[in-house]
């Protein structure tokens, strides 16, 4: 009698463990089921922008859903923490702004490009200045001169504090020899509605973020910070003409929990490639200021690291400028 108990309970275990088994979310090819993209940032910028169109251009290669989540905070660190601690099954991936070279000399989270297996890099986002169209300031120079005169006296609002645009607004600071109070929001989105409502003054944000307000004439473009002139700006000079060579551009790509499968990594950068390659990514980018820029990731994973080194000795110096 027992034995025959225990010979039962011993093939039911076997059964139950053969059906556990066919259940297990990595049996197939891969994907079998939806991705999550988590994005560092608020609804309404330039990350979730991206983050979204390329999840929707992505998803019929893929044949699964790919559903945006956006978890903004801490210049990307709570998003970036979130996707590592995630089974590396290509199942959870994240959206890999250039604040993932910063969030550690910022010291809001230990990690970095290293700590992640990096997918590919699609785009990069030069920076604008802009103020309100109804601002006395008519360029950069008056800019300039108007916070010189009364330091701090300039309030201007970020995407967050240690975000590309805050960093890119201490390099002016640097650079042009000035001091403005800055205050941070969760997103470019924010700190342009409070630009527009007249509660701040000005605002340095992604090209394409401010472009639609430019052209409405509710905001002034007073310059661009790369070294060339940006297509939707035409008119407006660069800092480095004005003889203020600063400016970083933010970019963006995508990224998962390191040990990543090799198949399942060459499957998410062939699925997002081909997502770059089509039209509607290229009017995008054309339309939003964004520079198309595909960089695999191999390529990506070095060019990740560069950055990371030099965030890593600059983010501590201007943190510790003067006021």
């Amino acid at each position: 009698m027992l034995s025959g108990m225990l010979r039962c309970s011993a093939s039911l275990a076997v059964v139950v463990g053969i059906s556990f088994s066919g259940c297990s979310s990595t049996s197939g090819p891969f994907p079998s089921k939806e991705l999550k993209l988590i994005v560092q940032a608020s609804p309404g910028g330039l990350s979730d922008s991206v983050s979204r169109i390329m999840a929707s251009l992505s998803e019929p290669d893929l044949g699964v859903p790919v559903v945006c989540e956006n978890k903004p905070g801490a210049s990307g660190a709570l998003a970036y923490s979130y996707v590592v601690r995630r089974p590396p099954d290509g199942y959870t991936i994240g959206h890999a702004a250039v604040e993932i070279a910063m969030v550690r000399a910022l010291g809001y989270a230990d990690i970095g490009p290293e700590d992640v297996d990096l997918i590919c890099l699609v785009s990069k986002s030069p920076p604008v200045l802009v103020v309100r169209a109804d601002s006395p300031w008519k360029n950069f120079s008056d800019f300039v001169d108007a916070a010189r005169k009364e330091p701090n006296s300039l309030i201007m609002a970020n995407s967050g504090t240690g975000s590309i645009w805050h960093f890119n607004t201490l390099l002016m600071e640097q650079y042009a020899d000035l001091r403005v109070t800055h205050v941070p929001y969760n997103g470019s989105s924010g700190s342009l509605a409070s630009l527009l409502g007249g509660h701040v003054d000005a605002v340095i944000a992604g090209a394409g973020e401010a472009v639609a307000n430019v052209a409405a004439g509710r905001l002034r473009a007073l310059a661009i910070l790369p070294p060339s002139r940006s297509q939707i700006y035409p008119e407006t000079p660069t800092t480095h003409e004005l003889k203020y060579p600063f400016g970083v551009p933010a970019w963006s790509g995508f990224f998962a929990p390191k040990g990543l499968p090799q198949d399942v990594l060459v499957r998410l950068e062939a699925a997002f490639r081909k997502a770059f390659e089509t039209e509607e990514w290229r009017k995008l980018c054309h339309e939003r200021g964004m520079e198309a820029e595909f960089l695999n990731s191999e390529d990506f994973q070095k060019f990740a690291l560069d950055q990371g080194i030099f965030f890593g000795a600059e983010i501590p110096k201007l943190l510790t400028m003067k006021r």
